[in-house]
């Protein structure tokens, strides 16, 4: 027996739909997460080390290769559309891949916050001087908030600009190779 037929996997993709709406695009969230399936059962059966031995660390493994395919952080409503389980579970599962795959997790949503982002200069906050970067939603701001804030990166929200909402001020702990480049005010 191969994979899912044509007609199994539009069904799959349409119910994903159907799940999560307008906030995700159901035909790539379907296809990381079967490519995930498929490399977690290659890397459990041919890889070295331990393999997962509990549901929790079974899930994690193939959230954080569903992120990996997606190029970031799969989302919790994501979580819940394909696993069939509540918010509360999906927050709990989305908590363990970020404790569990730390790294690879903080990469990925550091990469996709800063995707399409702005450098604004450098300003000078209420208690450092810092990179001003213009992120294209609130969203990837505060997915990128949050992961500094996690490593230890001075960050500061920068309020009160209407024209551009979504502006933190990044310290430079943050590697500057990673921000994107400097742009016209």
């Amino acid at each position: 027996m191969a994979g899912l037929g044509a007609e199994e996997r539009q069904i799959l993709e349409d119910v994903v739909g159907r799940r999560i709406g307008y906030r995700a695009d159901a035909k790539a969230l379907v296809a990381a997460y079967l490519a995930a399936m498929e490399r977690n059962a290659f890397a459990r059966t041919v890889q070295v080390g331990p393999v997962p031995t509990s549901l929790t660390a079974e899930r994690s493994a193939v959230l954080i290769e569903i992120s990996r395919q997606l190029h970031r952080v799969i989302e919790d409503f994501e979580i819940q559309a394909l696993f069939r389980v509540t918010a509360a579970q999906a927050r709990s599962m989305r908590t363990t891949l970020l404790a569990t795959y730390s790294d690879d997790a903080d990469d990925l949503t550091i990469d996709w916050s800063l995707t399409g982002a702005k450098n604004r200069g450098r300003r000078r906050g209420d208690t450092f001087v810092g990179t001003a970067v213009e992120f294209t939603t609130e969203d990837r701001r505060d997915a990128f908030l949050a992961s500094a804030q996690r490593v230890g990166i001075h960050v500061d929200v920068v309020l009160g600009e209407a024209s551009r909402p979504w502006l933190l001020l990044v310290g430079d702990e943050f590697p500057a190779a990673k921000l994107p480049t400097a742009s016209s005010q």
